[in-house]
């Protein structure tokens, strides 16, 4: 079992990130407790009235699956260790990739004390309980957790918002990221390779402009080249990549050569996008119709009740109206009124709603109007929500339909060099004499790629300009 705690503000944009039913294969809020609203955004709005954003959020991420009685025992205790006992609270299930995880957000604010409650050491105390209900629940431990180092600082590897938004929007993680140019480091023997390979895989090195050497990606993006190799000290790659200093350009110049050379892939990636959204946004909105008619459902009902409502009070008042002692107070005030005298007297009693009918009807009046006016403000809120929460599952649409064709491009251009490669290698072969090669060397290069090793150690011939060859090669 996992339990990821942090303390964050932005009410809003979490709620419409706990709804995204796009990104989730089943999205139910269990539980809203301690507030007025029954709904994530008006309980998150509610966090933020009492203190302007401060809340604390955690996901429950078990390794096998566990009951609705085992996931509310282990929020219970969360709560109870961390300090949040009685605090209102949003518990979230999501099923993703066939796998159910729970999000419990807490408001940290205790609302007696109108004081935010300390949380100290958590992320410790977390740890150990996921332990705990671990060896309770049966649950296998994560290798992370298996070993307790305490208080010892490790690595933090996890990914930071921009990290993740980044992430959703690329769909390469940091992680993969890191090891992409982690194995083109390893694999290269000198700097200029090592350029070639950071070539072939999509990135170009260059100058920062503060930090030493940057990778700017396919993207655009720029990443310090020290923090993407594992276990290279930065003394290290600086004396590997000296030789090729003065070749490298800067983060601007390595950002146009990257345009360059993407361009014609984004015209295709841009037009394969707009095809299959234009396919899947229709079923998308679908989705959204039938969850705004929910929602429309609910305006209807509330004009309805509304309607009802001052109807009902307009009868009663006209009822009351016609009673005698309604009639009879109110002769008395309009006799009263004509005094010029006695005005300043009977104000006071003209607006005590006890003796004055008129100015009773007229506070009741007043309160059912305030009283609906929340009600409508807080249906246009929920629409306000329910269109950000649509947006964001358009984006997280397309940002999967890129994802997938990028995927497919990639491949695509990676057989195409392959292909070119094979088409090289082999018009080198049948050109080249095979008298230098001995009989051993034969059974080594069945294959176009050893092939391609024996011809570059073989070669005896100038080679003809070509695909990867240039005139200056020897």
């Amino acid at each position: 079992m996992i339990l990821k705690g942090n303390q964050r503000a932005g009410g809003d944009d979490l709620a419409t990130h706990l709804m995204n039913e796009l990104d989730n294969e089943l999205v139910e809020v269990a539980q809203v407790r301690g507030t007025v609203a029954d709904h994530l955004h008006g309980a998150f709005a509610e966090y933020e009235a009492h203190a302007a954003g401060t809340r604390n959020s955690l996901s429950v991420n078990p390794s096998a699956p566990i009951s609705r009685e085992q996931y509310y025992t282990a929020i219970d205790r969360i709560e109870q260790r961390l300090g949040l006992s009685g605090q209102a609270r949003a518990v979230v299930f999501h099923v993703k990739h066939g796998r159910e995880h729970c999000h419990v957000v807490w408001s940290r604010i205790d609302t007696a004390k109108m004081r935010a409650v300390q949380l100290s050491h958590d992320r410790q105390k977390l740890r150990s309980l996921a332990r705990e209900l671990a060896q309770e629940f049966g649950l296998p431990l994560p290798e992370g957790l298996a070993e307790d180092r305490g208080t010892k600082r490790t690595k933090k590897n996890d990914m930071t918002q921009s990290e993740k938004a980044q992430a959703d929007e690329t769909g390469i993680t940091p992680g993969q990221r890191r090891a992409e140019i982690t194995e083109a480091f390893r694999q290269s023997d000198s700097a200029e390779a090592f350029r070639a390979a950071l070539q072939e895989k999509g990135y170009v090195l260059a100058h920062g402009d503060k930090r030493g050497h940057v990778v700017v990606d396919r993207f655009g993006k720029v990443h310090s080249l020290a923090r993407q190799i594992d276990g290279v000290r930065t003394r290290e790659l600086k004396k590997k990549l000296a030789s090729i200093d003065g070749k490298l350009g800067s983060v601007d110049e390595a950002k146009a050569a990257v345009t360059r050379r993407e361009a014609a892939a984004n015209s295709r990636i841009r037009q394969r996008v707009t095809k299959r959204m234009s396919e899947l946004s229709a079923q998308l909105a679908g989705r959204h119709a039938v969850r705004r008619r929910k929602l429309d459902g609910r305006a209807q009902e509330v004009a309805t009740e509304q309607a009802a409502e001052r109807m009902a009070l307009h009868a009663a008042h006209k009822s009351e109206a016609d009673k005698p002692f309604a009639r009879a107070a109110g002769a008395i005030f309009a006799l009263l009124d004509r005094v010029p005298g006695l005005r300043s007297v009977i104000a006071p009693l003209r607006r005590n709603p006890r003796l004055n009918p008129k100015e009773r009807q007229r506070v009741e009046s007043d309160a059912l109007d305030r009283r609906h006016q929340r009600e409508r403000y807080a249906l246009d809120r929920r629409y306000k929500a329910l269109g950000r929460l649509e947006a964001r599952e358009l984006r997280s649409l397309e940002n999967k339909v890129r994802r997938k064709v990028l995927e497919v491009e990639t491949g695509r251009d990676q057989k195409l060099e392959t292909l070119q490669d094979k088409i090289e290698v082999n018009k080198l072969d049948i050109t080249l004499p095979m008298e230098g090669l001995k009989a051993a060397d034969k059974k080594q290069t069945k294959g176009w790629k050893g092939r391609k090793a024996q011809v570059a150690e073989k070669q005896v011939q100038k080679r003809p300009r070509g695909y990867r060859f240039t005139r200056d090669d020897p």
